[in-house]
């Protein structure tokens, strides 16, 4: 009923947006008719009604999407299709497009991008990786500079590239460009911590699409994105409670609860801890650093699985997205997890660096005016892409009637018996020539499949996500008579698998997937591997009760089942009470797991909140200092008298000459000689006259050292940005460990989130007086200095 209901408002949706396809096939005609150079002016007279305000972007969009159909043909040798324009229209609409695998998301996403580049406001293509922003960059920059716009990867393809001043702002000044959310999301950062104008290099966030936009937007989003900065304290106890908690057992001395992550010790793990570390209670005052790290070390031994979680790589902890299955090189885990995950693993332990800057993707996103997705696998998200973003997902039909066939579950008691029979289904369907793209969970046994296959005299490529590059080149060969591809759920997302002469009438490319994911939408997208575009194909997911899912999710203890033990594997195969039972059970913990994730994510959001209205706040203050014109525009002096009255009341009737002194040589001048014996200090409006005299002498005596109100303005300028980037930073790197350890607060029915926003709002008035007393303080006490080019050096307290 649900589904049908679903398919009803889906095709109303699809006959609106068909009214504006007839518009755009109206044009096709004329558009055929016009000369290379009648086609091309149409872009300058479409901006020239957008200047001059005589059409919208909706008006435009019927004949602008004509120009670039037709121009994509004699340029590219491509013609959008009627689908194509369909998702084309839903992503100008600011709606997410649900288009197959093999339809053309990439030749799509140009119409939209074109018309809204109209505007020079920039138009951004943002996908996964690099390799398929330069490989889409590349195939669509003729189209767009034919038709006079301009486009550029949005970055520099060299591992460890250092960019030249100026070479970002160049790269961000054209109409169109294509990159990565990653980079993105770090350019963002970046260009928020600039300390001049100069330094800024991104433009205003205007229109967006991306790419795998569930992946990006809902699996992704729960990882923040984070520029470190300099190393904390290090503890030295990483290693002493490795030790310790290697000797705890796990139904004895800890509880887990896997489905949400969490783990603590019982109360013979309290007491074991109590006796290992010879003190009488570890929760006493003073053993904070150790409950810390004895939490840290559990987590890192029960709840992060080596070649599942991280992998080992040169000697380091290399980090594996659980989704994507793909590698985080340079990510690391916050807040002394990295490094617990180390001492677990006998490797050199790294700095546990502080966090100086930090967005998830969710929160990046919402700084565009408008964005909109596309991806093959949106309906199943569309209820959290409607909470989050209001956004519909708008499904487009196939140019071509999908032809492949999805097969029902295999179902077996244990991993050994499916094992063997996914091997013995590779052989037979290799035997007849016909591709097979057998896929796995993990890089693990992606690589066990591999070697037996090759000890079976059946050679196969190998794609574990690690070189994104290779494997686009080697899922595109995966259609070829007698190809054997085994890879990680994600490996080559992006790229189509065309198939050879003779692979049609062989059945297609057989699709065998060796166990249902954490997500039903990555379930969706690896079936979609095959059946591109009308082809044929099979999908066939193999089950058992030994699969992570059920582990992992599942609360059914089928596989205890003594008699079910004892009984003979193939007759349990072929029992359909049997194969009902497990397949309901591997459902079950599926939709958990789901639910488990929609839940973390809907959590990441709710501490986002609070970061996210501070960050805007702190992000507009620094640009409005970094457009200030002139020092008047900051009222200095009643900054500073706020500043003092706040200091000297903290001190009430209680303040002595000796601790007036002291304030004025730490806050004001380190030079004063000033006469404070006749002040009465019981007077704090005299007290913070005296101190506002104070200030501005020194101010007037900084001022004579600069050349002229240029430097003073910048050295005004520079004082009051150091001030807020070193409160920010401190605030910003705060928060991320209050987030990890927030749970640890509750007490009684205090709500964990509601805890960590009352934390974060006192901590952010806390911060906004410390950032306008250490602006006076940088105003008074800075050293200013010229290096051999004659250019300003400040050196702050």
């Amino acid at each position: 009923m649900k589904q049908k209901i679903n398919s009803t408002i889906n095709q109303m949706r699809l006959n609106r947006l068909q009214k504006t396809l007839r518009k755009i096939n109206n044009y096709s005609e004329m558009m055929k008719s016009y000369s290379d150079e009648q086609l091309q002016d149409k872009t300058k007279t479409f901006q020239q009604q957008l200047a001059n305000h005589q059409a919208t972007l909706d008006d435009l969009l019927p004949e602008a999407y004509a120009v670039v159909r037709e121009a994509s043909w004699r340029v590219l040798g491509m013609y959008p299709k009627d689908v194509q324009v369909l998702g084309a229209i839903t992503l100008h609409e600011g709606d997410i497009a649900e288009m197959q695998t093999g339809e053309g998301k990439t030749l799509t996403a140009t119409m939209p991008l074109y018309l809204n580049a109209l505007t020079k406001k920039g138009a951004y293509l943002i996908t996964t990786n690099d390799y398929l922003a330069k490989r889409d960059y590349l195939e669509m920059k003729p189209l767009y500079e034919w038709l006079g716009l301009t486009a550029s990867l949005g970055f520099v393809d060299i591992p460890d590239y250092e960019y030249q001043r100026d070479e970002k702002k160049q790269l961000f000044q054209h109409d169109i460009v294509y990159t990565t959310n990653g980079r993105i999301g770090f350019d963002y950062l970046i260009d928020n911590l600039a300390d001049s104008l100069g330094g800024k290099f991104l433009p205003e966030l205007n229109y967006a699409i991306i790419d795998e936009v569930d992946s990006i937007i809902l699996d992704a989003a729960q990882t923040p994105l984070v520029i470190s900065g300099a190393p904390r304290v290090q503890s030295n106890l990483f290693h002493i409670v490795k030790t310790f908690v290697e000797t705890l057992e796990e139904d004895e001395h800890i509880e887990i609860n896997k489905s949400q992550k969490e783990i603590w010790l019982t109360e013979q793990g309290i007491q074991a801890a109590n006796h290992y570390f010879d003190v009488e209670n570890i929760y006493e005052e003073g053993y904070f650093d150790l409950v810390r790290n004895i939490n840290l070390a559990l987590r890192a031994k029960f709840l992060f699985d080596s070649n599942l979680d991280y992998f080992i790589q040169n000697g380091e902890i290399v980090l594996i997205d659980r989704i994507t299955g793909r590698m985080l090189p340079g990510t690391k885990l916050q807040s002394g997890l990295h490094q617990a995950i180390e001492a677990k693993e006998d490797v050199e332990i790294s700095d546990d660096l502080s966090v100086m800057a930090t967005i998830t993707f969710q929160n990046l996103f919402k700084q565009f005016e408008r964005f909109s997705g596309m991806t093959a696998t949106g309906k199943l998200g569309e209820s959290e892409f409607f909470d989050l973003y209001s956004k519909v997902v708008i499904q487009i039909p196939t140019d071509k009637p999908i032809q492949r066939k999805d097969y029902g579950d295999k179902v077996f008691l244990n991993a050994e018996e499916k094992n063997r029979a996914i091997l013995e289904d590779v052989v037979a369907i290799h035997e007849t020539k016909r591709p097979v793209l057998l896929i796995t969970r993990t890089a693990e046994v992606a690589e066990q499949f591999s070697t037996e296959l090759f000890q079976m005299n059946i050679p196969n490529n190998l794609l574990i996500a690690q070189n994104v590059a290779k494997e686009a080149q080697m899922i595109a060969e995966a259609g070829q008579l007698s190809a054997v591809t085994v890879a990680t759920s994600m490996a080559g997302r992006g790229t189509d698998i065309k198939l050879a002469n003779g692979v049609h009438e062989l059945g297609g490319l057989a699709v065998i997937i060796s166990e249902h994911m954490e997500n039903s939408r990555v379930d969706k997208q690896l079936r979609g591997r095959s059946g591109r575009q009308g082809d044929p194909g099979t999908s066939q997911i193999y089950i058992s009760l030994d699969d992570y899912l059920v582990q992992r999710w599942g609360e059914d203890k089928l596989s205890d089942n003594k008699r079910l033990q004892s009984m003979d594997t193939s007759r349990l195969s072929d029992s359909r009470v049997f194969q009902h039972r497990v397949q309901r059970i591997v459902t079950k913990a599926q939709r958990v797991s789901e639910e488990q994730g929609m839940t973390m994510r809907e959590m990441s959001n709710e501490y986002e909140k609070s970061i996210s209205v501070q960050r805007d706040l702190i992000y507009q203050e620094r640009d409005k200092v970094l457009n200030m014109q002139r020092v008047e525009d900051f009222n200095l002096e009643q900054l500073a008298k706020d500043v003092f009255r706040h200091d000297v009341s903290k001190r009430q009737d209680n303040l002595t000459q000796e601790q007036l002194a002291e304030y004025i040589y730490s806050n004001i001048s380190f030079k004063f000689e000033g006469d404070i014996s006749q002040l009465n200090l019981k007077q704090h409006d005299n007290v913070i006259d005296f101190l506002l005299t104070e200030f501005q002498n020194q101010l007037a005596e900084n001022k004579v050292q600069l050349k002229n109100d240029y430097f003073y303005i910048r050295f005004v300028q520079k004082s009051i940005l150091k001030a807020i980037d070193s409160a920010w930073i401190n605030q910003v790197d705060n928060l991320q460990q209050l987030k990890a350890s927030v749970n640890n607060r509750q007490n009684g029915q205090r709500n964990a989130i509601f805890e960590y926003h009352k934390v974060a709002l006192e901590s952010f008035e806390q911060m906004n007086y410390k950032i306008k007393g250490n602006i006076i303080k940088n105003l008074c006490q800075s050293i200013i200095t010229y290096d051999e080019d004659g250019d300003l050096v400040i050196h702050f307290p």
